[in-house]
Formats: structure tokens, sequence, C-alpha cells
């Protein structure tokens, strides 16, 4: 049966895919796919699954997820995932179901918070809305950005549209620029993106390959996406090509040197 849903995951640490994949059966009810862009194999555990898709990739996380989107089937996609998160009881179908009742427009999007902390009584579980605005993360330029944007980290959208925008410029190695970049040429482009109050999921950042990400996001892409938003956004290039990964590089120097 083709799934209704598309999650889109570039992924490394294989120890966590299992869990990843129990959590989003316990987050929804409809059929759904789990995309995998990996240089590794899948586990033993989880070989067999029909709706489990793995795309080899030596590249970006950025790369690894658009390689990845070529294989989208669902109607729905949420196509920012890492594995090192998981999905929080019930709340892909609430979500989805948010973005369900705003209709058929394919420019409707659905942003949802998310937990920094394994720690549910944490006072700074999550962040109040302003926190997942493009202007506070990302300190854009208020001239070029409206204020009231939201960032596409932990988003569902519709797949058509995600696919007819180029899905992520691959010019960013690490995910977190090429969200706030997809967010910036959706959201200037018309799309209607609303703040959820069901939060999607759990994160843990306590290992070892958020560091190199990190180090990219600070002295690689930073630049880049200043550059490209230090002016007035060009409408004209809110669609970029869906095969840019290919002028990505295969080996990512800073995740595996």
């Amino acid at each position: 049966m083709k799934p209704e849903i598309s999650i889109i995951m570039p992924a490394i640490r294989t120890d966590n895919w299992i869990k990843v994949y129990e959590s989003i059966q316990n987050s929804t009810s409809r059929n759904f796919e789990l995309i995998i862009g990996s240089p590794y194999d899948l586990p033993a555990e989880l070989r067999g699954y029909k709706n489990i898709k793995i795309v080899k990739d030596w590249g970006s996380p950025t790369r690894a997820s658009q390689i990845a989107s070529m294989l989208i089937e669902g109607k729905y996609v949420f196509p920012t995932y890492s594995d090192d998160s998981i999905f929080i009881k019930n709340a892909i179908d609430e979500n989805l179901n948010l973005l369900i009742s705003f209709g058929e427009c394919i420019k409707n999007a659905v942003v949802c918070k998310y937990s920094e902390s394994q720690n549910y009584s944490a006072p700074t579980r999550y962040q109040d809305d302003d926190y997942y605005k493009l202007i506070n993360a990302y300190k854009t330029n208020p001239e070029i950005v409206n204020k009231d944007w939201w960032i596409y980290n932990t988003v569902f959208m519709h797949s058509e549209y995600f696919l007819n925008m180029g899905g992520f410029d691959c010019r960013f190695q690490a995910c977190p620029y090429s969200h706030a970049d997809l967010a910036i040429r959706c959201q200037s482009d018309g799309a209607n993106a609303v703040m959820s109050n069901h939060p999607i999921i759990m994160c843990d950042h306590n290992q070892s390959d958020h560091m190199p990400i990190e180090i990219s996001q600070i002295y690689e892409d930073a630049p880049v996406f200043n550059h490209k938003y230090s002016k007035e956004i060009d409408k004209t290039k809110n669609k970029i090509d869906l095969m840019n990964w290919r002028s990505a590089p295969s080996v990512w120097k800073h995740r595996f040197a």
C-alpha cells in the first residue's frame, strides 16, 4: 500500500535506528515510509521491512537528505528528521491532522516544537515560540526576512511542494542552515507556515557526531547563508535544481576525515 507520509533521515548512528523506527510506529497510525540516507547498512532487525528505504551516501547530512528525497512516495513529507531524535507518541498524527485541516493548498506547512532534553520535567524542554523564528535563530536581516517566519527544521509539508521547490540547497553542509534556507525560499514564495501546539520530537545531541556538524555550521555554512541573505531576496531563485546534490562532495571532510 502506498505510504501517506514520507520521513527523510540522514543517518550514521545505526544503534539508534530500531528505537527511531519504533517511535514512528508509536507516533502515527497512518501508512509511512522511512527513507534513510547513510553510508551504512540497515541493522539486521530492520531488514525486510517494506516501508524502509535506504540510499547509500558518504556526503553531508544535507546531501544525504536530498538524495533520499528522490524516493518520496508519500503525499506528505517530514524532510528534516535526524537519528539523534525520537518521535513523541501520537505526535505525527496530531500534526498531520492539523496540516490536513488547512485544505489542499500544497503551500501550507506545519512547523512543530521539539525538545532538546530527554527530561520531561525540565523547564527548558520546549522553548517559547519566538525561539523557532528565523530572525532570532539565524540573526537574519529583518528588512529581508519577515520576523514572523518559522524555521523549517521540524516541518510537515506537501511532498509535491517540497520537490517543486527543489528540496535542500546542498551548498549548506549541515542541516540547520539548509532548513533555514528552505524556510526562507518557501515563505518568500507565499507558503503559509503555522506553529503547532503539538511537540513532535525529543532530541539528544550529547553524541560525538554533533561537534563536526557544529563546526561546519560556524565556519562554512554561516558565511554562505549570510552572503545569500545580506541583500534583497531574489524570488526568481526560490526554486532550485533538485539534482543540486551532485555538486556537493561525496565525502564530507568534517564527518568522515
